[in-house]
């Protein structure tokens, strides 16, 4: 068994790994989430996610759906998010290219849909409005991991 050592009073005294793994744990639990909000600004409806969790899709999202309704978050401090676009974490293009005639003048054969696909977001993060970073009411599937 590894031996871990916690410094308290002048004195470190040792830990068995068991118990460390249990106040990492306590740490994490009231931190690991998402809040999700259907205006900017954390206004309007409101949900909160638990960490750590996957959803390949927002459809029903307790009973609603949260899919393309997202315009803005808090994270956790204990927690990262990825957030997608599309749902079942999908990360292939697909949609209308901007400017098509611009990447054909640049030489490009093949034209993906250039836009990003996922965005992450670290422990702590808050965003007022996803608009900002071009994920307005886009987000469609989200993984969550606690750290």
């Amino acid at each position: 068994m590894s031996q871990y050592y916690l410094y308290e009073s002048g004195h470190f005294a040792p830990l068995m790994a068991g118990m460390l793994w249990v106040f990492s744990g306590a740490a994490v639990g009231g931190e690991c989430w998402l809040d999700i909000y259907d205006q900017g600004d954390y206004r309007g409806a409101h949900r909160r996610i638990e960490g750590p969790a996957e959803l390949p899709s927002l459809k029903d999202l307790d009973g609603e759906d949260w899919g393309h309704r997202i315009e803005s978050l808090k994270v956790g401090k204990a927690a990262e998010v990825t957030a997608f676009r599309q749902e079942g974490f999908r990360e292939e293009p697909k949609g209308p290219v901007n400017h098509p005639e611009a990447f054909a003048r640049w030489g490009k054969q093949e034209i993906p849909a250039y836009q990003e696909l996922e965005i992450s977001f670290g422990p702590g993060k808050q965003e007022h409005h996803l608009g900002e970073l071009d994920f307005h009411r886009n987000i469609n599937s989200l993984k969550i991991r606690c750290k």
